[in-house]
């Protein structure tokens, strides 16, 4: 869970803003986030007092005393390194906004691209589920899902199924490319690998490796073809060694 503190005195502008972190929310399917509203710089002070701890904070810079530029100095004496975005609808505050190491300075009206862009950035650096972004073209939408989502990718035909780990499935546009192709991005990651000509796995989700198959959460059993299961069974294997070592 990603806890977002979001500070701005004026009721409208908070309010837009926090729908498009809702948005946002909706549109990076995997992500969940906790929002945290604060409709003055002291009301944020007293929470972070109580030892709240936030992973991201989004402060209006002109506000009523104490301003976003110094609730932004108290934060980074308590920690150099969280991520502040800061909100105005001027310019001329964005050097001090860089002095206290602003990670971003986005003027209002907020710009949904640039504010998306800046969380992707954020959350992918921030590296907490080692995660990133695959994007497909489903029908009618384009869908972003955190590679930690993907439990399995299903081909059928020209379609692919990607099954996610909250028990639903998102299928694709028809592509028009080889599986390994369409799959190449993903199949980077060590967290991923094909298993068969219409199969590939998020190996963080295997259950059980049984016989010449491996057990998925949803009840899957995806069948490892008898001549690759030597080097399959060896790449799983060499995936858990690594893992119980980072762990």
């Amino acid at each position: 869970m990603i806890r977002i503190a979001l500070c701005d005195d004026i009721a409208t502008h908070a309010k837009a803003a926090a729908r498009l972190l809702e948005l946002y929310q909706k549109e990076r399917v995997g992500i969940v986030m906790k929002l945290d509203v604060f409709d003055s710089g002291n009301k944020l002070l007293e929470s972070m007092a109580k030892k709240a701890n936030y992973d991201i904070y989004i402060l209006d810079v002109v506000m009523p005393p104490p301003d976003g530029i110094a609730i932004a100095r108290q934060i980074r004496e308590l920690d150099n390194n969280v991520p502040i975005v800061f909100l105005s609808h001027s310019e001329n505050f964005a050097m001090d906004a860089f002095r206290v190491c602003a990670t971003q300075y986005i003027l209002k009206p907020i710009c949904k691209d640039t504010l998306f862009r800046t969380l992707d950035k954020i959350i992918s650096e921030q590296g907490k589920n080692r995660d990133k972004f695959f994007t497909i073209s489903a029908s009618g939408r384009t869908v972003t899902l955190l590679y930690s989502s993907i439990v399995i990718i299903e081909k059928t035909g020209r379609i692919l199924r990607f099954h996610l780990n909250n028990g639903d499935y998102i299928d694709s546009k028809a592509v028009r490319m080889s599986f390994d192709l369409a799959l190449e991005e993903l199949l980077a990651d060590e967290r991923f690998m094909r298993v068969h000509q219409s199969f590939a796995i998020n190996m963080e989700y295997v259950q059980e490796l049984r016989n010449t198959m491996f057990i998925m959460p949803n009840g899957m059993e995806i069948t490892i073809p008898r001549p690759k299961y030597t080097t399959i069974k060896k790449s799983y294997l060499k995936f858990l060694s690594s893992s119980n070592s980072k762990a």
